[in-house]
């Protein structure tokens, strides 16, 4: 069962955890993005459940956020569910995800802004021996939206302007600009047969993507959500208000 978004259903962490969490990060942040820069400056390889994939230097890692892990544990626990459906994964990064729904038996495009990105995609699926269709598109550019039965989304939705093409899997822009585009070509699929699945963190402005959502008819159903290092990853549904198309 989903409840809708409302500030006040998120999980909560327990008093001590809330104290500790912004003190804690602003220590820790500088010595994480060194070592997490660093680590990534190399190709790495990661597996999850049978598959293995490559992660070229400057493309998104699934690991450390555990944002996509939650996403993929969604998607695993509908089993035979997925079997068919048409998807397709914006923002792919590695394309884990992609390969996870082809996988599972999914008919599946994946696409990334970052050309980088949809070439490790490519090298992934076939690395596992997967058929997956992969564009460079920026959001739905050139694509149309309408055709899928299921799409999944991780944006960036940290509150600063990208400088680069990796930066683009992380920042949104200082005025939230990616949501801006993206809600408005959500609002006009029929979300009562597109499932639409969006990974947001509650470390990102929540609030504020939420009201760009509903400045469009939209809302965000809260899925799934899992904590790591004091932090909630939370999956959610993109769904039509009532009297919204």
């Amino acid at each position: 069962m989903t409840a809708r978004y409302d500030l006040w259903n998120l999980p909560r962490h327990g008093r001590l955890a809330r104290f500790l969490r912004g003190p804690v990060r602003r220590r820790l942040s500088p010595f994480l993005q060194r070592r997490f820069h660093r680590r990534y400056a190399v190709t790495r390889r990661w597996r999850w459940r049978g598959l293995e994939i490559v992660i070229r230097p400057g493309i998104f890692p699934p690991g450390p956020t555990i944002s996509t892990t939650v996403l993929l544990d969604h998607l695993s626990a509908r089993g035979d569910g997925l079997r068919g459906l048409r998807a397709f994964d914006l923002g792919s990064g590695t394309g884990i995800v992609a390969l996870a729904l082809a996988h599972a038996g999914a008919v599946v495009t994946a696409s990334d802004i970052n050309p980088r990105a949809a070439a490790n995609v490519a090298e992934n699926a076939g690395l596992n021996g997967l058929s997956v269709g992969v564009v460079v598109a920026d959001q739905f550019g050139g694509i149309d939206g309408s055709v899928f039965d299921l799409i999944t989304i991780t944006p960036p939705y940290y509150s600063a302007n990208p400088t680069t093409a990796a930066e683009l899997a992380w920042f949104c822009g200082r005025d939230f600009d990616y949501f801006r585009r993206l809600f408005p070509q959500l609002a006009i699929l029929d979300l009562h047969r597109t499932d639409v699945l969006m990974m947001l963190s509650e470390d990102c402005d929540l609030e504020r993507i939420a009201a760009i959502a509903a400045g469009h008819g939209l809302g965000l159903d809260l899925v799934h959500a899992r904590r790591r290092w004091l932090e909630w990853k939370l999956l959610f549904r993109v769904v039509a208000r009532d009297g919204a198309a």
